[in-house]
């Protein structure tokens, strides 16, 4: 009998798993910054809020990857112009603009992580 795996659910597991051993890794040394790609924190942290139904903001994005805003505006800026995301104003409040993968995005996540596999 084959086994039946589901490629969203290992990939959402993977993509967890990355990002807790990242921070995990970051809190374990003083120096901050030393282990820094923003590029793949944000295009992590997206797809895990992705899989979760969940919005993030721009402000949370920058919050979450432990950088400078500036660094972090910059990835987003390159990310968006590589067509893997893209941020959309919130209709309530003119000030907030979330921050979302587009379906490359999506693609080549599920692709990197299933690339990756299990471990």
């Amino acid at each position: 009998m084959d086994a039946v795996v589901d490629v969203e659910a290992e990939a959402f597991r993977v993509a967890k798993a990355l990002y807790t051993l990242r921070r995990r890794r970051d809190a374990a040394t003083p120096v901050k910054g030393l282990f820094g790609e923003p590029a793949w924190d944000i295009l992590l942290d997206l797809f895990i809020a992705y899989k979760r139904g969940t919005e993030l903001q721009v402000s949370s994005v920058c919050l979450e990857a432990g950088v400078p805003s500036t660094t972090i505006l910059r990835w987003i800026a390159r990310l968006e112009r590589e067509g893997l995301l893209y941020r959309q104003a919130d209709t309530g409040d003119s000030r907030r603009r979330y921050v979302r993968l587009t379906q490359d995005g999506l693609t080549m996540m599920r692709n990197i992580l299933g690339a990756i596999g299990t471990f």
